[in-house]
């Protein structure tokens, strides 16, 4: 029988020779279409991104001259004087000047630029042209070409302007030589509208050369070539055919096939297929942003080599593959059998019974694979039956020493029995005196719950009192706080009125100041009339009138006198009955607030005692009911524990009978025992012969 090795190494290499030749048949028939395909992509893109370089260069030129053409239009800020002033024409020239040489310096190729004006109503020379032979010199102004020498229909010489202005839009032109540095450039010419009325143009040429180079260095396979066509397939660019020459008749009509394609736009991705001088070719071609054609062409039988090259590479690498796949297989067998190989060698050696452990079994345990797990399993069972050895040699240890225990445990134990024969002749006894002892408690017991039911009484009277008490006592508080109040309300009348009555006795003052005023005005009027007497005696016979005059007022004076007089007699005596009225209330005030307030006050405190009093001693009327009743509780639960002692010393005296009889059962049961002992002591020296087998160390 073959090892795992012979087996995984002919596995290997049947099924690497089996996926070599399906995989070998499928591409061979399918490589050639597809890699002829691929081919064609190769052509496809090369074209593409040749077409897509060359678009880049014309669109950095449009760029250019749209942002010039917009500036343009935007400059010219008056139309009329743009057609009848020649200095806002030549300050409008000035002003463009520099931003139309740093766009030519800006764009790649550019060898010549200009903006020329409507002739019709500017200068025929007027606006700017500037050239260099090469686009490493600088820019020459030159004098515009003078549209007066020419005819608008000599396209020849000024078509460069009048065509872009009668296509109304921007305008890429074919390619021309010229013949100043001989050099191809192509043109693209942008008309200039203010309102919609032509004003001119803007215009840059370029190195057509540099869209040339771009072509030639765009090859495929060995002799693939590019060129370029215009709209109408005439030659702009071919290493082989002159400038201008009609792809259709060229050579006779060999690129006829090829032309037509170029005409169909549904060719540009399937590619065109043709035949030149007996030779089939393949041809792509890209459209350009200036209407020109750019073109890629290969021989078929070139592409088809490359198929084949790529086949022949194929099935190289496929019989590489295959060997390199036998040869992999090989050592992958032997890394597989080997680990194999010793965990079978250390499973070998574990099953006749040597459980030493194997520095081998840590190093295949560390691998990831099965062979790891195989490894950690046996490894793990080996543990196993390690740790299950020394439990069977401890458990036999164990066995034999609790066999000896469990012998001298037995001697003691029927000694013990005998013993205890006697002594449950005793405890029954004392169970007899123990149950008459609890049935003379029982009785005293009874007595005390009596007396307790009396306290339980008279407590509950004294808390149905105190209930009463405490009645009376928030009674007379709530009666004492009103009185206390009304009180308090009648002293605060008497005394706002007190204090009212003293401030109207004030009055008294303010009439005694009236009075002296009036004392004062009757002593002006008596020295007023003495005043007038003196002068009525002065004025003699004619004065007498106005002396009785005088006299009447001196009378008026002294009565007013007396009057004053009499009034302070009567306000001394309103002074005396105020001061007495004053002292009365105040004394009255006094008494309220030191003496009746006082007593109200400390008579609420005694009614408030009371009441809290009263409220303690119904507390501890409670409290001797709450005990008494607890009393009550413990009593029955002694009672209803002396029965169950009285009880359980019956029973225990029944018990006691019992234990004497099974003890004697005991006795001859110990008996049996020592067999046993016996057999485990047998048992336990067949483990230790079982456990010597294996190999532990």
């Amino acid at each position: 029988m073959k090892s795992i090795k012979g087996k995984i190494v002919t596995l290997v290499a049947i099924c690497a020779f089996v996926s070599t030749l399906i995989n070998g048949t499928f591409s061979y028939q399918g490589a050639t279409k597809v890699i002829n395909q691929d081919a064609q992509k190769i052509m496809s893109m090369e074209c593409e991104n040749g077409g897509q370089e060359i678009n880049a260069m014309l669109k950095q030129v449009e760029q250019s001259v749209d942002t010039l053409a917009e500036l343009a239009e935007q400059s010219l800020t008056d139309l009329k004087a743009f057609k009848s002033s020649d200095e806002y024409v030549e300050e409008y020239t000035k002003a463009l000047e520099p931003i139309a040489l740093e766009s030519a310096n800006n764009t790649e190729g550019a060898l010549t630029y200009y903006i020329r004006y409507n002739p019709e109503f500017t200068n025929p020379t007027s606006g700017i042209f500037a050239s260099r032979d090469s686009a490493d010199a600088e820019f020459e102004q030159l004098t515009p070409t003078d549209f007066s020498i020419y005819d608008p229909s000599d396209l020849a010489h000024v078509g460069w302007y009048y065509i872009p202005v009668q296509n109304g839009t921007a305008t890429w032109m074919d390619p021309y030589l010229n013949s100043n540095i001989n050099v191809y450039m192509i043109s693209y010419v942008v008309p200039i509208y203010v309102n919609g009325e032509s004003i001119g143009i803007v215009g840059m040429d370029i190195d057509f050369s540099r869209i040339e180079a771009i072509a030639a260095d765009t090859t495929v396979y060995d002799t693939g070539a590019s060129f370029i066509v215009n709209s109408e397939n005439q030659i702009m660019y071919h290493k082989d055919l002159e400038f201008g020459t009609d792809l259709n008749s060229a050579e006779n009509g060999a690129y006829a096939s090829l032309a037509n394609g170029l005409n169909d736009d549904s060719m540009a991705e399937s590619g065109i297929t043709y035949n030149y001088q007996g030779v089939k070719k393949v041809g792509f071609y890209q459209e350009l942003v200036n209407g020109m054609k750019f073109v890629l062409v290969a021989p078929k039988e070139e592409i088809r080599d490359h198929a084949s090259t790529v086949l022949i590479m194929n099935n190289i690498a496929m019989c590489v593959a295959l060997v390199l796949s036998i040869l992999l297989g090989f050592f992958m067998s032997a890394s597989i059998a080997s680990p194999i190989k010793q965990v079978t060698e250390i499973v070998r050696k574990i099953a006749d019974l040597n459980l030493c452990r194997d520095e081998r079994i840590d190093h295949l345990s560390s691998k990831k694979d099965e062979t790891g797990a195989m490894s950690r399993a046996v490894q793990e069972m080996n543990d196993r039956l390690l740790d299950m050895v020394y439990q069977l040699e401890e458990t036999g240890l164990v066995v034999r020493e609790n066999a000896e225990k469990l012998e001298a445990s037995s001697v003691g134990v029927s000694e013990m029995c005998s013993d205890n024969s006697a002594t449950t002749e005793e405890l029954a006894a004392a169970m007899q005196e123990s149950s008459a002892t609890a049935e003379t408690i029982t009785r005293n017991i009874e007595t005390v719950n009596s007396n307790a039911q009396e306290i339980m009484t008279l407590s509950q009277n004294g808390e149905e009192d105190s209930q009463k008490i405490l009645e009376r006592a928030q009674a007379l508080s709530g009666t004492t706080l009103e009185a206390a109040q009304r009180t308090k309300t009648m002293y605060e009348q008497v005394r706002q009125q007190t204090s009212l009555a003293i401030e109207k006795s004030k009055a008294v003052d303010r009439i005694n100041e009236l009075t002296q005023t009036i004392l004062q005005i009757s002593s002006q009027t008596n020295l007023l009339a003495l005043n007038a007497s003196i002068e009525a005696a002065r004025a003699g016979e004619s004065g007498r009138g106005f002396a009785v005059v005088a006299d009447e007022i001196g009378n008026l004076a002294n009565q007013t006198q007396e009057t004053v007089n009499d009034i302070d007699t009567i306000i001394k005596e309103v002074y005396e009955a105020v001061n007495n009225m004053t002292e009365c209330l105040n004394a009255s005030t006094t008494f309220l607030e030191d003496t009746v307030l006082v007593d109200y006050n400390e008579f609420l405190q005694v009614s408030k005692q009371y009441a809290e009093d009263a409220g303690n001693f119904e507390a501890n009327m409670k409290e001797i009911s709450d005990a008494v009743l607890s009393l009550g509780s413990a009593i029955e639960e002694i009672t209803e524990a002396m029965e169950g002692i009285s009880k359980m010393t019956e029973e225990s005296a029944e018990g006691i009978s019992v234990i004497a009889e099974k003890t004697s059962a005991i006795v001859q049961k110990m008996a049996d025992e020592e067999d046993l002992v016996s057999m485990n002591r047998d048992k336990a020296q067949r483990l230790g012969e079982i456990v010597g087998n294996f190999t532990v160390e």
